[in-house]
């Protein structure tokens, strides 16, 4: 007896779905990735924000300590606001800078002390709805160090 064995193929039908199952494959990753971007790209877009913001908010508390210590070498409240003044006027802000102004200073000779407070007005470089302009503060106190002698 001689047996013999026939190649089977799979029918067409079964060929055509695998197929379909394919294009349904790739359409699901295509809508991942679309939903994907969707919500990455804003909190990308934010976190770019967030690291110019806080560069900004660094720089301004380095120049407000700088006024601060020029402010601390003054005699009188007069001449601590001039030198706390020319040494923000003279500062190199970063780029996203709009103002820099000596909000307050408190020249306090009872105390020892000088206070300067800065006042920086940034635009960030990706405007966020409401957050377009934003406005921080940084103060310093420093001791100060040309009191005068007593008479």
């Amino acid at each position: 007896m001689i047996c013999s064995v026939k190649n089977r193929t799979a029918p067409r039908k079964y060929a055509r779905r695998s197929q379909y199952a394919k294009r349904t494959n790739r359409a699901s990753s295509l809508v991942e990735t679309l939903t994907g971007f969707i919500i990455l790209i804003p909190i990308g877009l934010a976190a770019v924000d967030v690291v110019a913001f806080m560069s900004a908010v660094d720089s301004n508390e380095h120049l407000a300590e700088a006024a601060a210590r020029g402010a601390a070498k003054a005699t009188s409240q007069d001449t601590a606001q001039t030198v706390a003044e020319d040494v923000v006027k003279h500062c190199t802000p970063v780029w996203m800078v709009q103002a820099v102004m000596v909000d307050d200073v408190q020249y306090d000779p009872a105390k020892g002390l000088v206070s300067v407070a800065t006042l920086m007005q940034l635009k960030l470089p990706v405007p966020l709805p409401g957050y377009e302009e934003i406005k921080c503060r940084a103060s310093s106190i420093e001791p100060i160090v040309s009191t005068p002698a007593p008479n």
